[in-house]
């Protein structure tokens, strides 16, 4: 449940053949935490007022912050979202109220909802609400907050796959199946 900051110009150079460094040597990381997005902010730290960041655990828990709330990140990091025990981020993405958000689960269950459905939360020591009601033994995999209309391309862990137009999702309150 932590946020880490990075300047891109702090990213070491390397080829196209090359094989990078990894996080770990870049980010005061703890043992067992691994990285679940990185996002390309605006560099203007004021203008984060405009953008908010959309948070989903595997639990199916939604939360909704400010990117301002996100300034002023120690080389240490800052706490995002606090976590229970056994639970885990499984996505992040920026959003503004009127997008929407889907979330997936293991068994192939997605809902669609409002992110205006969650509201903005003001501090970040809050678990979130659910966005999900999940059967016994499930689980949220993605979060995706689509930009305007398209196609969702679902993919199997064996490998199937389908495009889906984003219509055919239908719109309903959050805390559905």
């Amino acid at each position: 449940g932590m946020a880490y900051v990075l300047k891109t110009w702090r990213l070491p150079l390397a080829t196209p053949q090359g094989k990078g460094k990894a996080l770990i040597n870049l980010l005061p990381l703890k043992e067992g935490e691994t990285v679940t997005k990185v996002l390309a902010l605006p560099e203007a730290e004021l203008e984060w007022d405009k953008f908010e960041v959309m948070f989903a655990t595997k639990s199916g828990d939604v939360r909704r912050n400010l990117l301002s709330d996100f300034t002023n990140v120690r080389a240490g990091g800052k706490i995002a979202m606090k976590i229970a025990d056994g639970d885990a981020i499984v996505g992040v993405s920026i959003s503004s109220k009127t997008d929407d958000v889907l979330l997936t689960t293991r068994l192939g269950k997605c809902i669609r909802f409002s992110c205006d459905d969650v509201r903005v939360f003001k501090g970040r020591d809050s678990t979130g609400v659910r966005g999900i009601r999940l059967a016994q033994g499930e689980d949220v995999v993605s979060l995706v907050v689509p930009d305007g209309e398209g196609d969702i391309l679902t993919a199997s862990q064996r490998g199937y796959g389908k495009r889906t137009p984003l219509e055919e999702y239908r719109q309903q309150g959050r805390y559905g199946q």
